[in-house]
């Protein structure tokens, strides 16, 4: 059933499920656009900075699975944005999933955003360039200096602005993406597409490694920044909700966010940035060190766990050390583990990236009860 959905002139649309997945354990965990990046689903950040950059109706497109999103967002979405689900039975890429959701809406100008990143441009900049530059589709581009002699490289960071005309473009039916297929019809039509240059990254997920770099990155953000979520107070170096127990030797080591429910026990050290589920259980003499921990997990008594993520309920064994691993829990409680494949470049230089922005030292502390 289509629903109109606004009646402004400028509409947002997130895309759910705009990169390939794979078979792999870290793909099986849940959909990528629910995955907890400091304790929030990944898309709710394309909400949140649609709604700070003015737009006050927005529409998420996905597949199979719009009831989930659904239910899981409802806490999310920010205030002053209305968001309705679109959901195509039939996969139609990023080109025909826009097209299907703007054409519920009477605007005249819509952003896009995937919902695996975190975008950064200043959105009104972004508009007020898009009009100025009369083009039908503008293309948001991060530029990284060339080296070498060479040219600078632009790449796009998955960010566009369409006018409605460009709905026209793309067909009714079948599977229809953005860079592989509507960009060049344009192009072939005479339309003009602007490119919209950012040095400002937005970080994305695509795999294990970039998660728990993104994961990182936002943890150090909110610390480095001073930003304090509803329940969560400072205490040196981390972030911790109120309804968390908090042993008064345990020591925290650089960024780090606790969530509410969880029992961070005696001796237990976390070393940022790290990030601790709700309801997640940080055993005597654990050591935690920038690690993903979800919820309900539990690690027990000097358990070790470097540069993994948990998933929900997993347990670790007393004593037993876990490295670069994705560990869940199966349906007999046991956990399961694939190790992560080494970092690329481009991850190497977000983490450089998050350092230079938001300092190196950081302060070793206790966090009181």
């Amino acid at each position: 059933m289509s629903v109109r959905f606004t009646f402004g002139q400028t509409t947002g649309i997130v895309l759910v499920g705009t990169h390939p997945w794979a078979s792999t354990a870290f793909d099986r965990l849940m959909p990528r656009t629910l995955l907890p990046i400091a304790h929030r689903p990944l898309i709710s950040y394309a909400l949140s900075w649609l709604r700070d950059g003015g737009i006050q109706h927005a529409a998420v497109c996905a597949n199979r699975e719009t009831q989930v999103l659904e239910s899981r967002l409802v806490r999310h979405v920010p205030d002053g944005l209305t968001v309705v689900y679109h959901e195509d039975h039939m996969p139609r890429g990023a080109a025909g999933a826009v097209r299907d959701a703007a054409l519920a809406s009477d605007s005249e100008t819509f952003v896009i955003a995937e919902g695996t990143s975190i975008p950064s441009v200043g959105l009104p900049e972004l508009l007020a360039s898009h009009a100025a530059s009369g083009a039908i589709v503008t293309v948001v581009v991060h530029t990284e200096p060339g080296r070498n002699g060479r040219p600078n490289l632009e790449t796009p960071i998955g960010v566009y602005v369409f006018s409605r005309r460009a709905l026209d473009f793309v067909p009714a039916t079948g599977f229809y993406d953005i860079k592989e297929n509507l960009i060049p019809q344009l192009h072939k039509a005479g339309e003009q597409v602007a490119a919209y240059s950012t040095s400002a990254a937005s970080p994305r997920v695509l795999d294990s490694s970039s998660y728990l770099a993104v994961n990182e990155w936002m943890v150090e953000h909110l610390i480095m920044n001073g930003v304090h979520p509803e329940g969560y107070f400072r205490s040196g170096s981390a972030l911790i909700h109120s309804d968390a127990v908090v042993a008064g030797d345990a020591v925290f080591v650089g960024p780090v966010l606790v969530g509410p429910g969880a029992r961070i026990q005696s001796e237990a050290v976390l070393v940022g940035p790290t990030s601790i589920g709700r309801e997640a259980t940080i055993g005597r003499g654990v050591l935690v060190s920038r690690s993903a921990v979800w919820r309900r997990c539990a690690l027990n008594n000097r358990a070790i766990v470097d540069r993994c993520l948990l998933a929900d309920d997993t347990v670790i064994a007393a004593g037993h050390e876990a490295f670069r691993a994705v560990m869940w829990a199966n349906v007999l409680g046991e956990p399961e583990s694939v190790t992560m494949p080494r970092e690329t470049p481009s991850l190497e230089l977000l983490r450089k990236m998050g350092r230079t922005i938001f300092g190196t030292a950081w302060s070793r502390s206790t966090a009181a009860q």
